[in-house]
């Protein structure tokens, strides 16, 4: 069924007591093709809590492991064998 609806000043609508009774989601993702509105149920939810900052440092830590990487280090061997001659 389709319903008129009027924007207010502050852009606020009011969605129809009939169609809300028929949702069972309090937050919705806004989608705009063109001049269409589309509304998206969506749930928003912890999936596990952790340290961030512990997160982060081992993010930081694994993301320089190249540079553990001897048989990758060019410059170093191309310093040794100038330092060699």
């Amino acid at each position: 069924m389709a319903h008129i609806v009027t924007l207010s000043p502050k852009g606020q609508f009011t969605l129809p007591v009939s169609e809300r009774k028929k949702l069972d989601h309090r937050q919705f993702l806004l989608e705009m093709k063109g001049k269409t509105i589309i509304l998206k149920p969506i749930e928003i939810r912890v999936v596990e809590e952790s340290d961030d900052l512990e997160s982060f440092s081992q993010l930081a830590s694994s993301s320089f492991d190249f540079w553990e990487n001897d048989s990758d280090d060019i410059y170093e061997q191309f310093y040794s064998s100038k330092n060699s001659s």
